[in-house]
């Protein structure tokens, strides 16, 4: 078994993704080989030689690639709050914007406060290019949720007060009503002040950042989804 990883430098803010995958494969007893982006086409690969390397990769070998919805249908009710698909020009201040799916990576997530950070993201979005937009959350702690098969792989926190932790029969719900779920993929889950757990956005586990889930079960889950999206693109 072979399995292509991006070769991260230390010091670049995803290598600690490709560091964890690299050894989770080599514990899974996958020949594991490094290859740099220029290199994409010269991989021999197949469905069961995964390549994790970032949203470039994934497009590169399959160009059809759908991002599954960041908020699903089915998880509405997790929300809490009202989300719109508005164009960057409409964004009003003290509003949360975020890129939609297939442009996740044009920008960070920000409020429109006027601060620099805020003002430099939109001024990275064409003015009719359409956004996510919502109130601000007070959120007290977020977690990562790695779901495979369907089971919880780990419950990762990210961000805010680490004692506060999401009541798991929660995610446990969340789990069971996202129909169509990939066999693989990340739950953002987070605690309101008022103690409601709310799904911050859902995620593809082909590019999912590690968060402190150990690199075994990291691993397993980016094999699991690489052979469902080549079955579902190539096959």
């Amino acid at each position: 078994m072979e399995a292509y990883i991006l070769d991260a430098e230390q010091v670049q803010e995803n290598a600690i993704n490709y560091h964890a995958a690299s050894l989770g494969f080599y514990r899974l007893g996958y020949y594991v080989e490094k290859f740099q982006l220029p290199q994409l086409p010269e991989l021999k690969v197949t469905e069961e030689t995964p390549v994790f390397g970032g949203t470039s990769c994934i497009k590169h070998f399959f160009p059809d690639y759908v991002s599954i919805p960041h908020y699903p249908d089915s998880l509405q009710a997790f929300l809490h709050r009202e989300i719109e698909v508005r164009a960057a020009k409409d964004i009003r201040d003290g509003e949360f914007f975020k890129p939609l799916e297939p442009d996740h990576k044009l920008f960070t997530p920000k409020i429109k406060d006027g601060s620099l950070s805020s003002d430099l993201a939109l001024q990275a979005v064409p003015p009719d290019r359409p956004v996510y937009v919502t109130r601000p959350l007070k959120i007290l702690a977020e977690y990562r949720c790695y779901v495979l098969h369907r089971e919880v792989l780990a419950v990762n926190f990210y961000k805010g007060d680490w004692a506060v932790f999401p009541d798991p029969a929660v995610i446990n719900s969340m789990v069971e009503k996202f129909e169509d779920a990939p066999v693989a993929y990340g739950l953002d889950v987070g605690v309101l002040d008022d103690g409601k757990n709310v799904l911050i956005e859902v995620n593809d586990f082909c590019c999912l950042g590690n968060y402190g889930i150990r690199p075994t079960p990291y691993a397993a889950a980016i094999a699991a989804r690489w052979e469902q999206l080549w079955k579902t693109y190539r096959a």
